[in-house]
């Protein structure tokens, strides 16, 4: 009995050993190779489909007799170390999924995060672009203004130097005036002289004239 009971216990061992050595190489296929994540992930992330045995059917149990006592206990310790490295083998799926999952979340979050920055870029460069456009174009208004002023400066003198032209011709006109009034002046000083001095003249000779008579009536009264 004791002896039977030792060879139980040693099949129990066998079988979790195997069963623990077999969960620990399927953790080590899959967390050991890491296995390269396409860069393109598109489509929505969905989790994987598990093996799932068929359950059993009534033909699949089979009972023993009493007899076989020793036998049923080994079948059932095989089975729940089989159930156990199963269920150890959908949790080490579960957590691939799952860290497969998280690589795909972080690829997403790193392209939206670059699709961010790219579209910050944008936003600053367009930015950058209006702020220059806007510097341009106040600097061609400036130019506009002191292009425009300096038109109307030149106007302004242009138009001082006609309005002193004008002066000017209306003083020079005016002085011809006031020269061609002196010369007529002049001339009617000069006539009137001419005149008093002919009118002068023709007296001295109207009393040289008197004189001569008056002689030569003298002459005629006197007798010889």
């Amino acid at each position: 009995m004791a002896e039977q009971s030792h060879r139980i216990m040693g099949q129990r061992k066998a079988w979790l050993g195997a069963g623990i050595a077999a969960a620990a190489a399927l953790a080590v296929a899959q967390f050991g190779f890491d296995f390269p994540v396409a860069k393109d992930v598109t489509g929505a992330v969905v989790p994987a489909e598990r093996y799932r045995a068929a359950p059993n059917g009534s033909e699949d149990v089979k009972l023993v007799a009493p007899a076989a006592t020793s036998g049923k206990v080994v079948g059932a310790e095989a089975a729940a170390d089989a159930s156990r490295s199963t269920a150890e083998r959908s949790q080490s799926q579960q957590t691939a999924d799952l860290t497969m999952q998280q690589k795909t979340a972080d690829l997403t979050m790193q392209q939206k995060t670059a699709d961010l920055k790219t579209a910050d870029q944008k936003s600053a460069d367009l930015k950058t672009a209006d702020q220059k456009t806007a510097d341009l174009a106040m600097q061609r208004t400036d130019v506009q203004k002191t292009a425009d002023l300096t038109m109307q400066r030149t106007d302004a003198r242009k138009t001082a130097d006609l309005a002193m032209q004008r002066i000017d011709a209306q003083k020079t006109a005016e002085l011809t005036m006031q020269r061609a009034d002196a010369r007529k002046t002049a001339d009617r000083a000069r006539l009137d002289r001419t005149a008093d001095r002919a009118a002068a003249a023709q007296m001295t000779l109207q009393r040289l004239e008197s004189q001569r008579t008056m002689d030569k009536s003298a002459d005629r009264s006197t007798p010889q």
